[in-house]
């Protein structure tokens, strides 16, 4: 191991909102890194017996990386992984150079090894975010012992190796060419048909947020706790999420939420009532509103998701998953992940 002079942690823990909030100026941050978000994994994650252990790397005064960090027990065995899914990758301070990324990994993942040691973990799994501007050429951890292959569980963002990325940066009707020639019917019959409702942080309507919060239960079942839609409800008011709602004859019948900071936003879920007449499309509908809404909101990046291009086993439902995802345009980013095992679990 490098020997460093002068580096030390603060766990994310010891700050405050706006301590916290402050600290991330100096980084070219996502919503993933946000305090909202890091203590919103816990809430998700509470019946995993979750632990945060996310900090913050200093060389003297200086923050250099931020390190997000769990521990959740799956079954029997404790590992480090957020709902099973990879942690996001640690990101570094805008003064550092890429080049010196290496030596300071070998600090982090020291740190990391501690917590895995202490808890006896079977694994550790870790992602890089496709909307931050990754030298995707290097895969950081895979110098530490780390490989690229999840093989289980058998979910569909570990087979995805790639996430679409539009650039919102090029002219709405850019964009709109960009749209698969089969989508547009559907975005705008529905659009004719239906009234779209968005909820950001200058309009949050809380009856609104409930019929929301109740299509999510009807489709999706009674599976997430309650606080965590009230933590979604202030993400909503402060600016780190965007409903975008799909009403049709005054019923709610879909429904997007989108991931937002820092001229960046991810497609994190949608919901959509098939009860309704088949011949409107809310989730094509509401997908390119996203973009729009994005656009002339002035993000610069939106990540639509997961993608697979390689010919491999999926189901039905995967492949259309991921058809669905490759019909907005935008470029294919590498979806880069790394996982070690333990001999000691």
């Amino acid at each position: 191991m490098i020997e460093f002079d002068n580096l030390y942690i603060n766990s994310f823990k010891d700050f405050s909102v706006s301590g916290w909030n402050q600290l991330l100026k100096k980084f070219d941050a996502t919503v993933n890194y946000t305090s909202w978000f890091l203590n919103y994994i816990e809430i998700l994650n509470a019946k995993d017996e979750i632990k945060n252990y996310t900090f913050a790397l200093y060389q003297k005064t200086i923050p250099i990386a931020i390190m997000p960090l769990y521990v959740e027990k799956i079954k029997e065995d404790w590992q480090i992984s957020m709902g099973q899914e990879p942690i996001y990758a640690p990101i570094f301070n805008k003064s550092v150079s890429n080049k010196e990324f290496n030596k300071y990994y070998d600090y982090l993942l020291s740190e990391v090894d501690k917590v895995a040691k202490n808890y006896n973990c079977k694994l550790v799994r870790f992602q890089y975010s496709p909307l931050l501007n990754n030298d995707f050429n290097c895969n950081y951890f895979e110098n530490f012992g780390y490989s690229d292959d999840i093989k289980y569980p058998d979910w569909y963002i570990f087979k995805a190796k790639y996430s679409y990325i539009v650039n919102l940066l090029v002219s709405k009707d850019e964009l709109y060419r960009g749209v698969r020639k089969s989508n547009k019917p559907h975005v705008n019959r529905t659009r004719r048909e239906t009234k779209l409702i968005v909820l950001d942080e200058n309009n949050f309507d809380q009856s609104m947020f409930d019929q929301y919060v109740q299509l999510y239960y009807k489709i999706k079942g009674k599976k997430r706790n309650p606080s965590v839609f009230e933590l979604d409800a202030v993400a909503v008011q402060k600016g780190f999420e965007v409903l975008l709602l799909c009403q049709y004859m005054d019923i709610l019948i879909g429904a997007v939420a989108l991931h937002t900071h820092n001229g960046k936003a991810r497609y994190n879920s949608s919901v959509q009532d098939y009860d309704f007449d088949r011949s409107i499309y809310p989730n094509h509908f509401l997908l390119w509103e996203s973009i729009v809404y994005l656009k002339e909101k002035g993000f610069d990046l939106f990540e639509i998701g997961e993608q697979v291009t390689e010919s491999i086993d999926l189901s039905s439902k995967e492949r259309n998953l991921s058809h669905f995802k490759a019909g907005w345009g935008g470029t294919l980013v590498p979806w880069m992940k790394a996982q070690k095992e333990f001999d000691h679990a």
